[in-house]
């Protein structure tokens, strides 16, 4: 192997999978397949924070170069790296590598972080992380990742949501004096977010707001009242265009009936599911399918 230090993308190596194309700019996703032998650096750490996820199958041995010091780490499925924008860190590894990375706008963490009650940037500082476990952040990249995967299909309000709360996790667990400054508003942002994740996986379903209340342990009336602050909309409106997107997204596969796309989709008929995609969209589920 070369002993020679590379910057990543000029090594050659391309992903198999990336977000570029869906114009994701809060936080940028990548996967990288079996990376050869090599001692890189990552450029992007100049500008944004970089979370990476191995999914090398087999064990290997990873050896962190910064400030001239050297750390080795035997790295397993699922380990993630956390590195703050602005550190400068190398790599050397010697058996094929594979990874997910996330190049994480600061901004953005400014912005939620402002959001969220955690106060100014110069109040609290991201860690660096040179191997942790952490089966949050593996979840929210999983579902990131189909979400690619399909193109982006559930839409801007989903990928957003995915990030937001992505950056909420991140400035709770890890960076320095957070978690002793965290306000009530980001217990109000996670408890949002719960009720859109149920709402979300359980969108065919017929919920009610007691079953969004009980998920997101508020009262009906915080419910209401907190999610419209923090969305703009109501959950039913909420709830409307999860459905609408499920629908779109079966209709663009071509496979199913209008009968079972609204069933699937959380609409009691196919009548009262047609209604409703005119309203939402301004054409019929018919109109809509022979336009694709």
């Amino acid at each position: 192997m070369d002993g020679a230090i590379k910057e990543f993308l000029s090594s050659g190596a391309k992903p198999i999978l990336s977000s570029d194309d869906l114009g994701w700019s809060n936080i940028m996703l990548s996967r990288w397949e079996n990376i050869p032998p090599a001692h890189l650096y990552d450029a992007s750490l100049a500008k944004r924070h970089v979370m990476a996820i191995h999914g090398t199958q087999e064990p290997l041995n990873l050896q962190f170069f910064q400030h001239g010091n050297r750390t080795e780490k035997k790295l397993a499925p699922g380990d993630i790296q956390l590195l703050a924008a602005g550190e400068k860190w190398s790599c050397r590894w010697t058996r094929a590598i594979s990874f997910v990375k996330l190049a994480i706008d600061p901004l953005f963490l400014d912005q939620v972080a402002e959001e969220s009650g955690f106060g100014h940037t110069d109040k609290w500082q991201l860690e660096q992380k040179p191997l942790v476990r952490d089966e949050k952040l593996i979840v929210l990249t999983r579902w990131m990742m189909e979400e690619v995967l399909n193109g982006g299909a559930s839409g801007k309000l989903y990928s957003q949501s995915l990030a937001t709360t992505m950056a909420v996790h991140l400035l709770r667990n890890y960076t320095a004096d957070a978690r002793s400054s965290v306000a009530s508003s980001t217990a109000t942002n996670e408890q949002v977010t719960a009720a859109i994740e149920y709402m979300r996986m359980n969108v065919e379903q017929d919920i009610s707001l007691k079953e969004l209340a009980v998920v997101a342990n508020i009262s009906l009336s915080q419910l209401v009242r907190l999610f419209k602050q923090h969305t703009g909309v109501t959950p039913h409106q909420y709830l409307i265009r999860l459905r609408m997107e499920r629908a779109k997204q079966l209709i663009r596969c071509g496979h199913k009936s209008l009968k079972e796309v609204a069933a699937q989709s959380g609409f009691a008929d196919q009548a009262h599911f047609t209604r409703q995609f005119k309203k939402a969209t301004g054409l019929t589920p018919l109109k809509y399918a022979s336009s694709r």
